[in-house]
C-alpha cells in the first residue's frame, strides 16, 4: 500500500470529523464525518461559509475571519448543531484553516441527565420541608393562638393592663410568624404553580412582593395561552425567584419588570430592575451574589436553555433565560 492511500485510510478512519478549507473558505478536503456534522454536500470547492449557517456560532467566526482577512483559530465547545452537540476547533494551515469536529451530545445528555436528578432530588426536599411545616408547624401555631385568645378573654374578667398588652403582643407575633411561615412553605412549593400554571403562580409572587412595600413589582406575559410543562415552568419559576432575592439584597432597586414570552418552540425569560447594577467584568465579592447566578446558570443548562446577564454600574440589571419547550 503506498504512502497516499495509508493517508487516505488513515483520514478516512478517523473517530472524528475533519474539513480542510482554503483562504476563500473552499472546502478542500473531508472526511465523512465531517461531511455529516456539517451537512455538507459531495460537490467539490464548495464554500463552507455558505454551508454552515446553520450553526450561528460557527458561521460567526468564520465570518468575522473572512472579514477582518485574517486566518480563523477558535475553540467552539459543546454549542449546538442540529440536534447534536459538537466542540469544534479551528486552527490556520498553509493552505487557509482546518476544522477538527467531534461529537459530544452523549456527554452533554449525561451532564443535563445529572442536573435534573440533581434539581429534581432538591424540589423533593423541597416539597417534605413544605409539606412538614404546613401539617406540623402550622397546626401547633394555630392552637398556640387559640388557647391565648381563651386566655385574653379569660384575663378580661379580671383586668390587668399590663398583661393585656402582654397578651396583644404575643398574640400579634403569632399572627406575624404564621404569615411568615405561610410563604416559606409556598416559596418552598408554590401549590398555585402546579394548580394553575406559571403566570399564575408570577402574577402571585408580583403581588405578594407589591404588599410587602419592598419593591413595585410588575409582570408581563405575552403568548401564554397554553400552560407549560410542568418542569419548565417549575425551573423558570425558581429562576425567577433567584433574580429578584439577587434584586432586594443587593440592586438597591425601586421597581423589578418580569416579562414572560412564548415563541413558536423556546420560552423567554426576562427580569430587569433600576438598581444600582454592577459590573460583570469584575471578580465576584463573596456575597452570594455569584451563587445565585450560577444556581441560575445550572437550571438554565439543565433545561437546555441559555442564560445572559446584561448590567452595567448606575444602570440596573437586565437577566434574561430562553429555553426550548420540547427539552
Amino acid at each position: 500500500m503506498e504512502k497516499k492511500e495509508i493517508l487516505d485510510a488513515v483520514f478516512r478512519s478517523m473517530p472524528y470529523g475533519i474539513v480542510a478549507a482554503d483562504n476563500d473558505s473552499r472546502v478542500l478536503l473531508c472526511n465523512e464525518l465531517g461531511r455529516a456534522y456539517l451537512r455538507l454536500p459531495e460537490s467539490p470547492g464548495i464554500s463552507l461559509l455558505g454551508q454552515v449557517e446553520h450553526i450561528p456560532e460557527l458561521y460567526s467566526r468564520l465570518r468575522e475571519a473572512q472579514k477582518s482577512g485574517k486566518k480563523p483559530a477558535f475553540d467552539l465547545l459543546a454549542i449546538p448543531a442540529d440536534g447534536f452537540f459538537l466542540t469544534i476547533r479551528c486552527r490556520p494551515t498553509p493552505q487557509g484553516f482546518a476544522l477538527s469536529i467531534i461529537d459530544v451530545t452523549r456527554s452533554k445528555q449525561t451532564e443535563r441527565h445529572m442536573l435534573h436528578t440533581m434539581l429534581e432530588a432538591q424540589e423533593e426536599q423541597r416539597r417534605k420541608l413544605s409539606t412538614e411545616i404546613h401539617d406540623g408547624i402550622g397546626p401547633l401555631i394555630s392552637t398556640i393562638k387559640l388557647n391565648l385568645d381563651a386566655l385574653k378573654l379569660e384575663l378580661g374578667r379580671q383586668p390587668s393592663p399590663q398583661a393585656l398588652k402582654m397578651m396583644e403582643s404575643m398574640s400579634e407575633l403569632l399572627q406575624g410568624m404564621s404569615a411568615e411561615i405561610r410563604n416559606i412553605s409556598h416559596n418552598l412549593m408554590p401549590n398555585v404553580l402546579v394548580d394553575f400554571g406559571l403566570v399564575a403562580a408570577l402574577e402571585n409572587l408580583c403581588h405578594r412582593l407589591n404588599s410587602s412595600g419592598k419593591i413595585q413589582a410588575n409582570f408581563f406575559h405575552s403568548g401564554m395561552r397554553e400552560r407549560l410543562d410542568l418542569k419548565i415552568a417549575l425551573g423558570l419559576y425558581r429562576i425567577s425567584q433567584e433574580l429578584i432575592n439577587n434584586t432586594l439584597k443587593y440592586a438597591r432597586a425601586n421597581t423589578i419588570n418580569i416579562q414572560l414570552v412564548k415563541h413558536p418552540s423556546t420560552v423567554v425569560l426576562a427580569v430587569e430592575d433600576d438598581g444600582i447594577g454592577f459590573d460583570p467584568g469584575l471578580p465576584e465579592e463573596p456575597s452570594g451574589k455569584g451563587i445565585g447566578l450560577q444556581n441560575i446558570q445550572t437550571r438554565a443548562k439543565s433545561m437546555g436553555g441559555a442564560f445572559l446577564l446584561e448590567a452595567q454600574p448606575g444602570k440596573g440589571v437586565l437577566a434574561t433565560v430562553e429555553v426550548p419547550l420540547k427539552n
